[in-house]
């Protein structure tokens, strides 16, 4: 269940959804079970004889009065049933070869208070003794009673008849409660551990756990690998969709203070921070700004390696003075060039912790409209925090159903130690289906996005009026 937000019946049926095969689990668990007990359960048989039981007494003018009182006692008369002389009856009779107690727990009788019917009633794993034994204890029944009351008379009104079927066990019972306790449980449990599951699966519950805006949701989609750069896999895909979401939110994040040197980190690894930095850094290109994207993972580079780029040199070897920062720059499509990592430092914190860095990647901005900088997860070194304390401002991705609240409030308590400046958040893999609800349609009204254009342009004159050296570097070019 999302935490701090009112529980519903969408939530729980959302949960039941997420979480169906364990309550399949649960339910196969508990109706095997029932099917195991009805097989392994002996059949048991129950015969019924009625007998009626009225009072003896022949004056005409007492006999309303000893009728009630006859009626009243009739339910203690039932309980005789189980009396010693009831058995030795039926013991002498049918020669069962069972214990008084065994006999006595194969017997009951039942009455009605006001009614003069008592039902003698015999169970046994065989219909035919069943049978036999409730006739055999009606008539002792009747004996037993009338031998210890004159004043009451004792009918066999209605023999038992040999059951056809038995009273348990009860097959389709068993099952329709062990489907159900299935059920019960199996809810019970997917509530719970929602419940106690803490890992990201909303926008809204990302946003109110690192206490600042969404910045984009990202969705799922199994062709991210073949096609890193997602508006390379076709145009009209969702997750290029999102990422130009993602571009239009952020340039309209904060107008007055308008971030350039965008750094992009996670939690821990595998969260998507690479491809969500790649592709941010495409979109801008597309909508017509000039960018550069530096790998600044030093522990674990692989801008590269997504782009399928050599890196041989790159930005350890500008901080070495090796090479000139101009001469690693590598243009890999229109207004996107990238800045490779380079060789591996024995000390990625403390390289990266140098005023040296802050020089190199301030002076990109001399050249291009936008920096974004591939930063290594916040939570395992200290790298990303020192990366994102020199940008202008910081996206923190977290991944669907990987990322915990608690890993983004830890990354937001590290940034904040630094000082970094953190932009906004973004919800990385959602999958399509809640894709739906939450995709790049979830920010703006369909009037919104279609005058998206015209305010992208807006937003990149203002860019450039803040930047004349941008201006300065088209006319000289990039050397590559």
């Amino acid at each position: 269940m999302t935490k701090g937000f009112p529980v519903t019946l969408r939530a729980y049926l959302r949960v039941l959804r997420e979480r169906w095969l364990l309550l399949l689990m649960f339910v196969l668990v508990t109706t095997s079970a029932a099917l195991l007990v009805t097989y392994l359960t002996p059949k048991s048989y129950q015969a019924t004889a009625q007998v009626l039981v009225s009072s003896s007494t022949v004056d005409a003018t007492l006999q309303p009065q000893s009728n009630l009182y006859v009626g009243t006692q009739v339910p203690t008369y039932a309980k005789v049933i189980g009396s010693p002389d009831v058995l030795k009856y039926v013991q002498e009779d049918l020669h069962l070869g069972l214990s008084d107690s065994q006999l006595r727990d194969k017997l009951s009788a039942s009455a009605e208070t006001g009614e003069s019917i008592i039902n003698v009633t015999a169970t046994d794993g065989s219909p035919v003794r069943a049978e036999h034994i409730a006739n055999s204890a009606a008539r002792g029944f009747k004996q037993a009673v009338e031998g210890y009351s004159s004043s009451v008379k004792l009918f066999v009104t209605r023999p038992a008849d040999q059951p056809s079927s038995p009273t348990s066990p009860k097959p389709v019972l068993n099952v329709a409660l062990g489907l159900l306790l299935g059920l019960l449980v199996g809810a019970a449990v997917a509530v719970i551990r929602d419940i106690l599951d803490n890992r990201v699966k909303t926008p809204e519950t990302l946003a109110k756990a690192a206490g600042v805006s969404l910045m984009g949701v990202i969705a799922e989609d199994e062709s991210t690998e073949r096609h890193p750069i997602a508006t390379r896999a076709g145009n009209r895909n969702i997750r290029a969709e999102n990422f130009r979401q993602l571009r239009a939110n952020l340039q309209f994040a904060n107008v007055d203070e308008h971030p350039r040197v965008i750094a992009v980190t996670s939690s821990i690894a595998s969260e998507g921070k690479t491809t969500v930095a790649i592709n941010l850094a495409s979109t801008l290109a597309e909508a017509g700004f000039s960018v550069c994207l530096v790998d600044a993972d030093l522990r674990r580079p692989s801008v590269a390696k997504v782009l399928g780029l050599p890196a041989p040199v790159g930005l350890t070897s500008v901080l070495i003075q090796q090479v000139e920062l101009m001469e690693v720059l590598q243009h890999v499509g229109s207004n996107l060039y990238v800045l490779a990592s380079g060789p591996t430092p024995p000390n990625p914190s403390e390289v990266l912790a140098s005023s040296y860095v802050r020089d190199v990647i301030r002076s990109l901005l001399t050249h291009v409209d936008y920096v974004i900088v591939d930063t290594a997860p916040l939570l395992p070194v200290a790298d990303g925090s020192e990366v994102a304390a020199l940008a202008d401002g910081t996206l923190l991705v977290a991944r669907h159903g990987v990322t915990t609240d608690s890993n983004v409030q830890r990354s937001v308590e590290s940034l904040q130690r630094v000082d970094a400046k953190i932009v906004g958040v973004v919800l990385n893999r959602l999958p399509v289906k809640r894709n739906s609800e939450y995709g790049y349609s979830y920010y703006r009204t369909p009037e919104a996005a279609h005058s998206l254009p015209k305010e992208n342009e807006s937003t990149k004159r203002r860019s450039r009026r803040s930047s004349p050296t941008a201006a300065e570097s088209k006319k000289e070019g990039v050397r590559t």
